[in-house]
C-alpha cells in the first residue's frame, strides 16, 4: 500500500477515535446533566449536591468535578435548559395566532404556566439563584436573554400593527414580565392562599388591567 495512502487511513482512524472520544464525553455530560436534573426537582436546591448526583450514578463526585467545576457550575447547565425550555414555551405561544394582542396574551399565559408547572425549577431561575440571570456561556447561546426577547419581540409587534399606545416595547416588556413573575412568585410561595383557579383569575384579571389601559385607543 503506498505510503500517502497508509497516512490518510491513519489519520481517518486518528479522527474517527478522536470523534469517538468527544461523543463519549458528551454523552457522560448529558447523563450528569439527567441525573442532577432529576435529582433537583425531587430534592430541590437545598437538598442538591454533587455528592447525591454521584451517587445517584454510581460514580465518585470525582468523576463529576472533569465536567463541572463546583455546584454553581452544574446548577448553571440546569437552568440553562430549564430557559431552553421557558423560552420554546414562549415562542410556540408567540406564533400560535397573527393576531398581536392575542400574541401578548398566549405569550403571558405561557409563562403562568410554565412557572405553575415547574415551581421548582423557576424558584431557582428567578429566585434563590437570580444572580445567574445575566449570565452566559458564549454569545451564541444565551437562552435566559432570548426568553425575554421572545415577550419583547412580540410587544413590538403589538405596538408595530398600533394595537398598543406606549412606543417603548422594553419598558412596556419589563411591565408584563414583572406583573407575571409577582404573581406566580405569589402562588408558589403561598399555595394555601392562591389555588390555581385564583392564580388563572388573577393572572387573566392582571393582564386585562395592563393591556387595556395600556390599548392604543382608535
Amino acid at each position: 500500500m503506498p505510503v500517502d495512502k497508509m497516512l490518510t487511513q491513519k489519520e481517518r482512524l486518528r479522527q474517527l477515535s478522536q470523534r469517538r472520544r468527544v461523543q463519549e464525553k458528551e454523552a457522560t455530560k448529558q447523563a450528569i446533566l439527567n441525573a442532577a436534573a432529576s435529582l433537583f426537582s425531587e430534592q430541590g436546591y437545598e437538598g442538591f449536591s454533587l455528592r447525591k448526583v454521584a451517587e445517584r450514578l454510581g460514580c465518585s463526585a470525582t468523576n463529576i468535578y472533569y465536567y463541572f467545576t463546583n455546584k454553581d457550575d452544574l446548577l448553571f447547565a440546569i437552568i440553562d435548559e430549564a430557559f431552553v425550555n421557558f423560552r420554546e414555551r414562549l415562542r410556540a405561544a408567540a406564533s400560535s395566532t397573527d393576531e398581536p394582542l392575542e400574541g401578548l396574551r398566549a405569550v403571558m399565559r405561557a409563562y403562568f404556566l410554565f412557572g405553575l408547572q415547574n415551581p421548582i425549577y423557576y424558584q431557582l431561575m428567578f429566585l434563590q439563584r437570580s444572580d445567574f440571570l445575566l449570565k452566559y456561556r458564549n454569545e451564541e447561546y444565551e437562552p435566559r436573554i432570548d426568553s425575554f426577547r421572545v415577550l419583547k419581540d412580540t410587544v413590538q409587534r403589538a405596538i408595530d400593527m398600533g394595537d398598543l399606545r406606549f412606543a417603548d416595547a422594553t419598558t412596556t416588556s419589563n411591565t408584563l414580565w414583572a406583573m407575571a413573575h409577582g404573581i406566580v412568585s405569589m402562588a408558589i410561595q403561598l399555595p394555601q392562599r392562591f389555588d390555581p383557579e385564583s392564580v388563572q383569575c388573577n393572572a387573566e384579571m392582571a393582564m386585562d388591567i395592563i393591556l387595556v389601559g395600556a390599548r392604543k385607543v382608535q
